[in-house]
């Protein structure tokens, strides 16, 4: 090769490495997206489209659908009544946001004589109460209530956030009157933890449910404890037997 040619290869290749470093290289950045969760693609370690993997939201085939396990209504006055849904979470590290439901009161004869509707949310590995008060039905009677969830979840990992909770010196007193379930609850984590939805229930020797009413608590700082009542109107229809509280970190 003469020097002439080697000259000119020379000046081809500098202008190839410049138009490389000038045009190519910003280009391909400009136009490369790296995956992501929220590409509408199935990439990196996804199980699924935007799903699984390293992506919070997990896929249908990573979580179990929540247990209704029960639903009750209780009489607080003449007409007035609450509603109750007692539900399991089975995932152990997954959680579901935006969750519709709905609550249908029926009489004897199954004539619907109130609903309430709501949303809620379910925290992971963790039973849950659903509680609506002051259901309204006017003089009719109440023989049966429904309740059902009315969209489909949207699951996520996550960690429990009532894990650091614990339920202590829990008392009913005042049966025969205006019954109160006095407790403690403590928060054993180094952190303030807030908006602590807690729901008693109250039960017969049977295991069936005679009572329950709810409370939020605004704040518990870290290692600290509070003390919460719950109160109800009128006796118990039944000799009460056990209790539960069921705690719940608000979002």
């Amino acid at each position: 090769m003469s020097w002439a040619q080697k000259r000119r290869l020379i000046y081809l290749s500098g202008i190839l490495l410049f138009f490389i470093a000038v045009v190519v290289i910003p280009l391909i950045v400009k136009l490369y997206k790296p995956p992501t969760c929220f590409d509408n693609r199935q990439n990196q370690d996804e199980l699924g489209i935007d799903c699984g993997g390293s992506c919070d939201l997990l896929c249908p085939a990573q979580y179990a659908p929540l247990n209704v396990l029960w639903s009750r209504f209780s009489k607080v006055n003449d007409g007035v009544y609450n509603v109750l849904a007692y539900i399991e979470n089975p995932n152990f590290n997954a959680g579901a946001d935006n969750i519709n439901y709905v609550f249908k009161l029926y009489d004897k004869n199954g004539l619907l004589l109130r609903e309430r509707a709501g949303k809620t949310f379910a925290p992971a590995n963790k039973v849950m109460a659903i509680f609506e008060p002051d259901l309204l039905t006017g003089r009719q009677i109440p023989a049966r209530v429904d309740f059902s969830f009315t969209s489909q979840a949207v699951w996520f990992k996550q960690n429990s956030s009532e894990t650091g909770l614990s339920i202590s010196e829990s008392v009913v007193s005042r049966e025969d009157s205006a019954p109160r379930l006095s407790a403690l609850i403590s928060n054993k984590t180094i952190n303030q933890i807030k908006n602590i939805e807690a729901v008693a229930i109250i039960y017969n020797a049977d295991g069936n449910t005679i009572a329950f009413s709810r409370t939020v608590i605004d704040a518990i700082a870290d290692r600290e404890s509070v003390n919460i009542n719950f109160n109800w109107p009128k006796p118990f229809t039944d000799t009460y037997a056990t209790t539960e509280i069921v705690l719940k970190v608000l979002k």
